[in-house]
């Protein structure tokens, strides 16, 4: 009884000390003077090139998807490595994120993935094995439901058809609105670009890049991205591939729809965009 009542008390001071580190960061969020424009219906657009606490210049774009209205997919090439923008090209989408850790060289997923259903190697325990940081799934229903969960065994997901889409990836950062305990090491604790997927309230998908690397927009550590996606009211979330990977695609938009500043090039420009394996797309 003793021992219960040690680790609720343990597990209060816990959940104490995470809301007051998200309430001032959240309160530094509320600073950001977001530019808004609606894509179309069910989905928006925000962006804003900041500073955080006065001081960390960043450059963050985010896309509020309403799945009562649009539909995500995952996208994916497994024999070659494809910029987000010519992934997009004569497609439907209306916009798109760079999604999944893959082989820069070879091409292809280094993590569990499926796409329309179908998985591109039927050696999924041989191919593919867990990393520390890969702890987190994606999941999208055939009726367009998407799921943001800790991931399970590769065999696990051979034998559910019912999901349309997988895509392990990570580290997860929120989990039932609570933080996720994250490892201490410098792919967590250093700021570089990231990107993030969240499911928030009534039906929302949050997709978000933060840009890095540069002078004009520094990054962000996974603790400060836990923080964004928990401004954003995420219930879930879930860190995608980053640094040089990091992108977000708006159909109609100049510089070829590239409305972030991909640092493959190591400018602070729009022209540094990265080839990919899989993107997470807005239908």
């Amino acid at each position: 009884m003793t021992g219960k009542f040690i680790s609720g008390i343990s597990l209060l001071f816990s959940l104490i000390a995470f809301t007051c580190n998200l309430d001032a960061q959240t309160a530094d969020f509320k600073k950001i003077r977001w530019e808004h424009e609606k894509i179309a219906p069910g989905l928006i657009w925000k962006s804003s090139h900041t500073y955080i606490n006065d001081s960390i210049p960043q450059n963050i774009n985010v896309l509020i998807v309403n799945l009562n209205k649009r539909k995500i997919s995952i996208d994916y090439n497994p024999k070659e490595n494809i910029a987000v923008s010519r992934q997009c090209a004569g497609s439907d989408a209306l916009a798109a994120v760079n999604a999944g850790f893959f082989d820069m060289m070879k091409g292809g997923s280094v993590t569990y993935i499926r796409t329309g259903g179908l998985i591109a190697d039927s050696d999924t325990s041989g191919k593919w094995k867990r990393r520390e940081n890969m702890n987190g799934a994606i999941l999208i229903l055939h009726d367009g439901a998407v799921n943001i969960t800790k991931c399970a065994e590769n065999s696990w997901y051979d034998s559910h058809p019912e999901f349309r889409d997988i895509l392990i990836t990570g580290p997860l950062l929120i989990q039932e609105s609570h933080e996720a305990e994250l490892p201490s090491n410098a792919f967590i604790t250093n700021r570089h670009p990231r990107t993030a997927i969240g499911a928030g309230k009534r039906h929302r998908i949050i997709l978000v890049t933060v840009d890095g690397r540069t002078k004009q927009s520094l990054g962000m550590s996974l603790t400060e991205l836990t923080d964004l996606m928990a401004y954003f009211h995420c219930k879930e979330a879930v860190n995608l591939d980053g640094g040089g990977s990091t992108t977000m695609w708006i159909k109609n938009m100049p510089f070829n729809g590239i409305v972030n500043m991909p640092c493959d090039n190591r400018k602070f420009d729009h022209e540094g965009e990265r080839a990919v394996s899989d993107i997470i797309v807005v239908k």
